[in-house]
């Protein structure tokens, strides 16, 4: 058996879930490594207490420059992380999935890393009739972003085979404190609440009986702590997820509720291309096998997250 992990390199640390991870594992006693290009991520967000490189993992000079890092586990969240930009430009979707998740693996595989750690998305089922899908369930992605996690998860299995200890999380609508509120192109709710915070009007982009997964990012973090803590999730795939449905409107009653603005106006417009009309993840087999149950409920969460980024 390998020996424990002491250095984790956490790609998109900077970002809103790599953060959060990465300061969970200073507080933990790690050392970590921040890998990030700030193209999303921001710099306020890497902890003084982790080394940082501002690189694009989508160079290949980049794998040059950190093949030098002692690390011996990978947290991996780096990508571009919009199903509707993913039209945009799906080439640079392509690179931002594949030839980053392929290149570390193999540099993770070469290394004998102890852990490979990946985040992956509930948006690779596709629609599922209102039913709450499991891991088994059958895939089908709406959006090259879907397309492209789906792609790395076989790559991840395939380095499985090769021996690499691989753990792959699936997960929904991340929410809470840190979101970066600027991004319009992702985040459901911090795009919602960035709208009353600017004082303009919610813009809803498709219909406010949708319903989705959504977790708070403390249950995100706890959730993917047990898993890499156990030895036992090695070579799984685990939705990391609250196992609630929530509809669009319930996010919206209760963000206007949680700012104290009830009668907030919102809008309406046409909804993205790919969008899923709903889904809810079936968690019981990351409950069963590590321990997690979400402690925040969604209107809990939403307040937390208002009263840290608004003071009220």
């Amino acid at each position: 058996m390998s020996k424990p992990p002491k250095h984790i390199l956490v790609t998109g640390g900077a970002g809103f879930i790599g953060s959060a991870l990465t300061r969970r594992l200073l507080a933990d006693g790690y050392e970590v490594t921040v890998i990030d290009n700030l193209s999303n991520g921001r710099m306020e967000n890497v902890s003084q207490e982790a080394r940082f490189i501002k690189a694009d993992l989508a160079m290949e000079t980049t794998y040059r420059e950190i093949a030098g890092i002692p690390f011996d586990a990978v947290f991996h969240l780096a990508s571009q992380s919009s199903g509707a930009l993913s039209f945009e430009d799906p080439m640079a979707d392509m690179k931002s999935h594949l030839f980053i998740t392929f290149s570390l693996l193999q540099l993770s595989l070469k290394r004998k890393v102890s852990r490979f750690m990946f985040s992956s998305s509930t948006t690779l089922y596709g629609d599922t009739n209102g039913l709450p899908v499991n891991e088994d369930c059958p895939v089908n992605p709406k959006t090259y972003y879907a397309t492209g996690k789906l792609a790395c998860e076989d790559y991840i299995r395939f380095f499985f085979g090769q021996g690499l200890p691989t753990t792959v999380f699936r997960l929904p609508n991340v929410y809470g404190p840190g979101q970066n509120l600027q991004n319009k192109d992702q985040g459901m709710v911090s795009i919602y609440l960035s709208y009353i915070m600017e004082g303009q009007p919610i813009l809803v982009k498709g219909s406010r009986d949708r319903f989705r997964d959504f977790i708070y990012i403390d249950d995100v973090v706890d959730g993917w702590m047990k898993g890499f803590a156990s030895p036992d999730t090695i070579g799984k795939t685990y939705n990391l997820a609250s196992g609630k449905k929530s509809t669009v409107d319930q996010v919206l009653e209760g963000l206007k509720t949680a700012c104290g603005k009830p009668d907030y106006p919102v809008e309406f417009a046409t909804g993205t291309p790919g969008d899923q009309s709903g889904l809810v993840a079936d968690i019981s087999r990351i409950q069963k096998e590590t321990g997690f149950n979400p402690k925040t409920g969604l209107q809990e969460g939403l307040k937390k997250m208002v009263e840290t980024e608004t003071g009220i």
